[in-house]
């Protein structure tokens, strides 16, 4: 049986250099640094993460995530999370295979899975589970189909549905996939209100309207959401809003204040007061250091 250790060498030889690097498998992508890293702003997708060397944490609000060989990370919401390598050197980089999750896929074996789970019960939005053998030969043998090109196309698909399935057998990890697979599931009714602030970030909310739109009463609407996300909605729109902001100035060359009005702010005293609080530097000055390191942030 493939271990952890063939994981590592893999990834190894499908990443060059630090960064993250997109694979031909579709949705996978590798990701590699040989240093420890300041804590970032940035938007974890729902994936699962399964560290072949090296450490990680992501921040939600209080909690903290560490994952490593041992342990995956598995998302199950768009969130934005304070992440950071905190393991890592030259000759033993940390290593991480993502998987963007496909969530017809998820529906389609949750279907096929006899073991019952509470689509009411609490779910979170980043959720840690241990690695067994099982899960690291799956995960070995989807990254093997990178030394064949011909064979992405063929075993890809069969061994992420492997991959899948594995999880749903896994009770650290059965509940949040059934909960993402559930169309009336509070997670699946905290996502729709996460998706309408992803596109409507920039204007005035109401928790009224958010819970209206989640189908929940106002004050459920408000626990549910800071279990999945561990913040509040308004918290949440700003943390939205200031990864806009730093994208507009880094990319397109923006102005602070131009960048801060642009992402919702009206006052330009009161965006830099953000900005400086979440990312430790002013707009400007915080810009200017990120100009060498675009990857950090996009």
């Amino acid at each position: 049986m493939r271990t952890i250790c063939d994981l590592a060498k893999l990834l190894l030889d499908f990443s060059n250099d630090d960064g993250i690097f997109q694979t031909p498998i579709p949705r996978v992508s590798i990701m590699r640094s040989s240093i420890p890293t300041t804590p970032e702003l940035v938007l974890y997708e729902p994936a699962i993460c399964v560290v072949a060397q090296g450490r990680k944490e992501a921040r939600l609000n209080n909690q903290i995530y560490h994952y490593d060989s041992a342990h995956y990370l598995l998302g199950s919401v768009q969130l934005p999370v304070l992440g950071a390598v905190t393991e890592a050197t030259k000759s033993s980089p940390y290593l991480c295979l993502r998987l963007d999750l496909d969530s017809a896929l998820i529906a389609e074996l949750t279907e096929l899975c006899t073991k019952t789970s509470d689509s009411e019960g609490t779910t979170y939005g980043l959720n840690l589970g241990s690695m067994d053998d099982q899960l690291v030969d799956t995960v070995v043998r989807l990254t093997e189909t990178l030394q064949c090109p011909q064979n992405i196309a063929v075993l890809s698909p069969l061994i992420e549905r492997e991959l899948i399935w594995r999880l749903l057998q896994n009770p650290q990890s059965h509940t949040v996939l059934v909960q993402m697979a559930t169309a009336n599931s509070r997670l699946r009714r905290i996502k729709k209100a996460i998706t309408w602030l992803e596109t409507h970030f920039t204007e005035s909310i109401s928790i009224n309207k958010l819970a209206s739109i989640a189908n929940m009463g106002q004050s459920g609407f408000y626990k549910h959401f800071k279990d999945v996300t561990g913040t509040s909605p308004i918290r949440f729109r700003s943390h939205l809003r200031l990864m806009a902001a730093r994208r507009l100035m880094l990319v397109e060359g923006y102005a602070a204040a131009e960048a801060g009005f642009e992402v919702g702010y009206k006052e330009p005293s009161q965006f830099s007061r953000e900005y400086s609080k979440q990312f430790g530097l002013p707009p400007k000055h915080d810009s200017m250091r990120l100009k060498g390191n675009f990857q950090s942030v996009l």
